[in-house]
């Protein structure tokens, strides 16, 4: 049974790709679904995670597009310059012609950051999951779209789920003890092997799983406790995914990886930081989780 922190930096850095010097900026392509009037943040959170995270490192994502529906169109685009922000649907996400081209052209595929608890925008976001699982791409689901992971046609180790404990609850029933490590990854394993997918489950004490191999990353503080740091997370498992890690290894990186920022931040400025500040503070995060220069 691992212990506080099972995962060593050796093997963060085989766990952490690296890019050929052969690559462009279409060798890992991240497409991010998400949005709603409501909580028009979240995917744009995701997609600068993994536009820094990458960054950091000199390789990965080199093309990131997010699609919102028109509402928060304008409010997603006015975030940041370097981001490719594109329509889908009006007021919740829907499978579109384009974004179904970007979806074949993508490595990997976040969705369900803000889409809400609507039944119409539950709905589509089901049909665009159903279209990347059919086409056989990594995919990350996060927020509410979790609960439509047993409505899924197939299902399989290339989908990583990132449930916090109130997510993990609405979806199978169990709530797993906030600070008992074994009681955790217990119940991490058991979904993981019920749904046939990735588990990241989120908490101080973090539990990745497969159902077979389990991994437990716990910061060395709260800092991350705050709205935002989670769609954070899912951006950096979006990029490791799409540079060619395989789904639970790109989760026990990233949360590493996020755990780092958030200790490195505390020292800073306590318990009083923002997503944002997670991003900026990435690329250095990526250095010392790995070891590398």
């Amino acid at each position: 049974m691992p212990g506080r922190n099972n995962v060593t930096i050796s093997e963060i850095r085989k766990m952490v790709p690296g890019r050929s010097l052969f690559s462009d900026k279409n060798s890992a392509r991240l497409v991010i679904i998400g949005g709603s009037g409501e909580y028009y943040g979240a995917p744009v959170l995701a997609a600068n995670s993994a536009y820094n995270s990458l960054a950091a490192l000199r390789s990965g994502a080199g093309y990131v597009s997010i699609f919102v529906p028109k509402q928060i169109l304008r409010n997603a685009r006015s975030f940041s310059p370097v981001l490719v922000v594109k329509q889908s649907g009006m007021e919740f996400v829907e499978l579109t012609t384009e974004l179904k081209h970007s979806i074949n052209m993508a490595n990997a595929v976040i969705i369900g950051m803000g889409i809400g608890s609507n039944a119409n925008a539950l709905r589509e976001a089901l049909k665009i999951m159903n279209y990347a699982v059919s086409h056989e791409k990594k995919i990350i689901i996060d927020a509410d779209a979790i609960l439509l992971i047993h409505k899924l046609k197939k299902r399989t180790k290339d989908i990583v789920i990132t449930p916090n404990d109130s997510e993990f609850y609405r979806l199978s029933g169990i709530k797993p003890s906030r600070s008992d490590v074994v009681e955790r990854v217990t119940a991490a394993k058991a979904i993981s092997k019920r749904f046939g997918v990735v588990v990241a489950l989120k908490g101080h004490i973090n539990v990745i799983s497969d159902g077979t191999r389990v991994k437990v990353i716990q910061p060395k503080s709260a800092a991350l406790a705050t709205m935002g740091t989670g769609d954070v997370l899912s951006g950096i498992i979006g990029a490791f995914l799409a540079m060619g890690t395989d789904a639970f290894y790109s989760a026990v990186a990233s949360i590493y990886v996020h755990s780092i920022a958030g200790d490195m931040l505390y020292k800073e400025k306590g318990s009083h930081i923002i997503a944002t500040d997670v991003i900026n503070i990435i690329p250095e995060a990526i250095k010392r989780a790995t070891g590398r220069k």
